[in-house]
């Protein structure tokens, strides 16, 4: 289920392409999505709305009160977010609003007030946000601690010289071209660490600051 401020009635058949929707008269926010007992709260600004709230700082007690609230409906926040709705550009013309002063205010809302933002520039865009946003925590994948898709995979059944260009690989910035490198230049990994700076240098691709942290590292 959504649920839809009164005034957001424009945007009822977007929300229906994804979920049953529910009119409420909501004190703060726009949209209501709740997942179990907790909700996620949305303010929607249209580009305009957005940035004239800027200039006569309604955003800013829309924003603090947002902050401030802990629970709407029966339902305990979980988290809070300002969609900005539409394309930007036509918008900051026409207000001859800089966009340092946009982007000021943008990083005000994320910094300050601890408050997500979002940009949807189409009716699509903003139904897809939602339906994402939905799975996303229904799933609980935008909780807990990262995956960290860039680890490396270990082949526990490496050769002995597969395994010292694996080790010497995973120091910064030595890949496994200047480990093998290495390896052929001093024979062995107690070798390397035995070796001076001024002899690690003289491996291709090896400057004075990377043959330092291979020093460093290593000792």
């Amino acid at each position: 289920m959504i649920i839809l401020d009164y005034r957001e009635r424009k945007i009822i058949p977007i929300a229906l392409e994804i979920d049953d929707v529910k009119i409420y008269n909501l004190q703060i926010g726009d949209i209501l999505i709740p997942i179990d007992d907790q909700a996620i709260i949305i303010e929607r600004k249209n580009s305009v709305d957005f940035i004239e709230s800027i200039k006569n700082s309604r955003l800013w007690d829309q924003l603090a009160r947002l902050q401030s609230t802990e629970t709407i409906l029966d339902y305990k926040i979980k988290r809070r977010i300002l969609l900005i709705h539409e394309q930007m550009l036509s918008a900051v013309l026409s207000a001859r609003m800089s966009w340092a002063s946009i982007f000021g205010a943008l990083q005000e809302i994320v910094f300050v007030y601890n408050i997500q933002v979002f940009h949807t520039e189409t009716d699509h865009a903003l139904s897809e946000f939602i339906r994402i946003l939905i799975q996303r925590e229904k799933e609980k994948k935008n909780d807990g601690v990262p995956n960290v898709k860039w680890e490396r995979k270990i082949n526990y059944s490496m050769d002995d010289q597969s395994w010292k260009i694996y080790i010497l690989s995973s120091i910064p910035y030595v890949g496994e071209k200047t480990a093998k490198l290495l390896l052929e230049k001093f024979g062995s990994i107690e070798n390397i660490s035995n070796a001076k700076i001024y002899e690690l240098k003289k491996i291709k691709g090896i400057g004075d600051e990377k043959a330092k942290l291979i020093y460093k590292l290593l000792h």
